[in-house]
């Protein structure tokens, strides 16, 4: 920036937009398929890294399959972040780009358990999770089975997928909606019941604004919808309503103390300040985790850490030669960013794998 003196910000994430929209409506041909190198790679999962390591090896004229367990392709950019945030039109578009590349996508295999990762190993020449990371952190305080209590992830999915899902119906509408979180997932949660007809949708956050994790921008959009906060409130207890459903969350006030090994304050409990609220659906976003990878399955040789993440090298490639892995399997919930930067570094630590075969 060339500016000298304070102004308004730069609306870079606009720029952009403009810049890529530009490119693709007048000067880029995204469709061209390159010259085939006679190598076969498997990609699991069809998040950002997923597609981002796909566009990558399929330039290099890698001949790729994608494996993704659900119905459709586009993992949580499809339907799991509301379209509130991303146009769904935006991952079909980048899908179908793949598929002109010559990329082939096989919806409703859930490699683990239809397609064990010996077969990917036999019938491809690399293998490259980006399987995300979406074992729900749990709730542990008394009370948290009561029916009612939701887990952020199901709620956001069966709202936003755009085909209908097996899973119990959540209903919000005319409902008091407490959601347990300060991130990005609660925001949406947020927002996601406010337009799904909540009564009112209140957020319980145990330290204050200024270190809440979540984007400034997805709170404010959340203040402008009619979300309410609470900051400086941790939850200690669910109360039930004499059925086996919630009825309220007791919390304490929380005031900051010294900064953690994060560098935020860490929150102290504010002795004899106990309240409680009502509420008839409690959403849990506390973040997620790895989902552990099936005993029976041999993905379950690949190295991972003490909670559960995938080790990998400066390369991506896992403990399983041939085998690599990005995205938040191997960092834990991230941004989108740092998955594509992940699957194509994956791209590129492949084509240096397979430099022998490729001579």
């Amino acid at each position: 920036c060339i500016l000298v003196g304070h102004a308004e910000p730069i609306c870079i994430g606009a720029i952009e937009k403009f810049i890529n929209e530009y490119a693709f409506a007048h000067c880029c041909d995204a469709t061209t398929v390159p010259p085939a190198n006679g190598l076969r790679a498997a990609v699991v999962g069809s998040g950002p890294g997923s597609l981002a390591c796909a566009d990558e090896l399929a330039k290099l004229g890698y001949a790729v399959t994608i494996f993704e367990s659900q119905a459709q392709a586009g993992g949580l950019l499809l339907n799991g972040i509301p379209g509130f945030k991303l146009e769904k039109s935006v991952v079909e578009r980048r899908v179908n780009i793949l598929r002109r590349r010559g990329v082939r996508f096989e919806t409703g295999v859930t490699v683990g358990v239809q397609v064990q990762l010996g077969e990917l190993q036999r019938d491809y020449h690399a293998v490259f999770l980006g399987i995300g990371a979406q074992k729900a952190k749990p709730l542990d305080i008394p009370g948290a089975e009561l029916r009612g209590v939701q887990a952020a992830l199901p709620f956001l999915i069966q709202r936003n997928s755009p085909m209908p899902l097996d899973i119990p119906v959540v209903e919000v509408s005319g409902r008091r909606v407490l959601v347990l979180g300060g991130g990005d997932t609660a925001m949406d949660c947020l927002r996601t019941a406010i337009r799904a007809g909540a009564a009112e949708a209140v957020c319980v956050y145990r330290r204050d604004l200024a270190n809440m994790p979540g984007s400034r921008k997805e709170y404010y959009n959340a203040i402008e919808e009619g979300a309410q906060f609470l900051f400086l409130t941790n939850p200690v207890a669910l109360e039930a309503d004499g059925s086996g459903g919630v009825a309220g969350v007791r919390c304490t006030r929380m005031e900051l103390g010294e900064p953690d090994f994060s560098g935020r304050r860490k929150p102290r409990v504010v002795p004899g300040s106990e309240f409680t609220i009502k509420a008839e659906l409690v959403l849990v976003a506390y973040g997620f985790d790895p989902v552990p990878f099936p005993r029976d399955s041999d993905l379950s040789e690949i190295a991972v850490n003490d909670w559960g993440a995938i080790r990998v090298d400066e390369n991506q490639m896992t403990s399983v030669p041939g085998v690599f892995a990005g995205g938040d399997v191997v960092r834990g919930a991230s941004l989108v960013v740092h998955a594509v930067r992940d699957g194509r570094r994956a791209a590129a630590g492949i084509h240096r794998h397979l430099q022998p075969l490729r001579n």
